[in-house]
């Protein structure tokens, strides 16, 4: 039983603990594109990455292919870590790059290769803004690398002037560097299905009704509390699920956009059971890949929790987990399937839907993990429907 209070809060934990995984993808450098932008081989695929916060000179412009030697130099053919918050205006990823413990778009800036990037800073930390504040003028004041010119060129006002020279009739006003666009990159082979999956289960949340540091509700004890009927504002699904749970809200990066989705955690007894459900934008793809790739994804993101808080209390617990005998559940409109997890390291079982409504893609998911499956984990994966309507009930 020890050994089992242990295996419930670390899974507990890895859904809501922040310090587990941030919003973050991580890989070997392939190639250095420019002076901001990075390519990184992850998940069997090359993603493209835009340094956040950092503004290098255009290929075309001068210094341009000094700052993409600089780069090569600090970070091709190395494993680095993302910790993205979006995409970019070209189609990249958008994040912070960091080799080790090395911020390496504040090493760009404070070894004078690059700017603060003015369209992209707000989204640092207030920490970091600063210390890339502070890097740029430290490197303007020691005259380092493009400083050394008298009045070197902002990117910004290199690509405003490029694109006045081409049109003239544009203005000034049409062009700032809030909605500079740099030109002719190829979009990011890294889909904003991949995306919006993976943050499924990494991102870090931007509000929440429970201290994620603290989880004692989870891990109290095998207490039986009463059920009630979850169906939330604006979403078509609904599920009978412990009362005392959370949500929890998380960014998820989706195309140029941010969307948010939502993760309810509760307990009953040793089992813990688990609700996400986002709408975001779609791309053609095909359902059942959606299920099978957000399933894949889930199922890594509860691995990598598991074990990384297993470590973080001196305990080896590696992860392994299969689906199988996947069952076709689909209603109301809605593609669907059911997952046994009882192979896993944690046993488990799992439901899963998806729809494309008016051009944007719904995805609901429920999972449980338990001890020993008892009455409440059928009841609340059959209780788990969309598209249908359901009588409220408890325990």
């Amino acid at each position: 039983m020890k050994s089992f209070i242990l295996i419930f809060t670390i899974v507990a934990s890895c859904f809501l603990c922040a310090d587990i995984r941030a919003a973050s993808l991580s890989g070997k450098v392939i190639e250095v594109n420019s002076g901001d932008v990075i390519t990184v081989f992850n998940l069997n695929r090359p993603v493209r990455v835009k340094l956040l916060g950092v503004d290098a000179p255009e290929m075309d412009q001068a210094f341009g292919d000094v700052a993409r030697k600089h780069l090569s130099d600090l970070v091709n053919d190395k494993s680095v870590s993302v910790e993205y918050s979006g995409i970019s205006a070209d189609h990249s990823v958008a994040g912070r790059v960091l080799l080790n413990s090395t911020d390496v778009g504040a090493q760009m800036i404070r070894d004078g290769v690059a700017w603060v990037d003015p369209n992209s800073v707000s989204r640092l930390s207030a920490t970091d803004r600063e210390v890339y504040q502070q890097s740029e003028q430290a490197a303007r004041n020691e005259r380092r690398g493009l400083w050394q010119a008298d009045n070197p060129v902002a990117p910004w006002d290199f690509v405003r002037a490029k694109s006045l020279k081409q049109n003239p009739a544009a203005t000034l006003n049409s062009t700032s560097p809030t909605t500079i666009a740099k030109v002719d990159r190829p979009a990011s082979e890294l889909t904003n299905l991949t995306l919006m999956n993976t943050g499924i289960t990494a991102q870090r949340p931007i509000s929440s009704s429970v201290d994620s540091s603290d989880m004692a509700w989870a891990s109290a004890g095998p207490t039986r509390g009463n059920w009630h009927q979850l169906r939330p504002d604006g979403e078509s699904f609904s599920a009978l699920v412990p009362e005392d749970g959370k949500i929890t809200r998380v960014p998820l990066p989706a195309g140029d956009q941010i969307v948010e989705g939502k993760v309810y955690m509760g307990r009953d007894g040793w089992s813990v059971y688990t609700l996400m459900w986002v709408t975001g934008p779609t791309y053609g793809e095909k359902d059942r890949d959606v299920l099978a790739y957000t399933m894949s994804r889930f199922l890594q993101g509860v691995g990598e929790g598991y074990e990384s808080r297993a470590q973080s209390v001196g305990r080896a617990a590696p992860f392994s987990c299969e689906l199988q005998n996947q069952r076709d559940i689909s209603m109301g409109g809605y593609t669907g399937a059911e997952f046994d997890l009882r192979s896993c390291t944690v046993p488990g079982r799992a439901r899963i839907f998806t729809k494309v409504v008016n051009g944007q893609r719904q995805m609901y998911l429920a999972a449980v993990f338990y001890m020993e499956e008892d009455e409440n984990v059928s009841r609340f994966l059959k209780s788990f429907t969309v598209g249908t309507s359901q009588k409220t009930k408890t325990r």
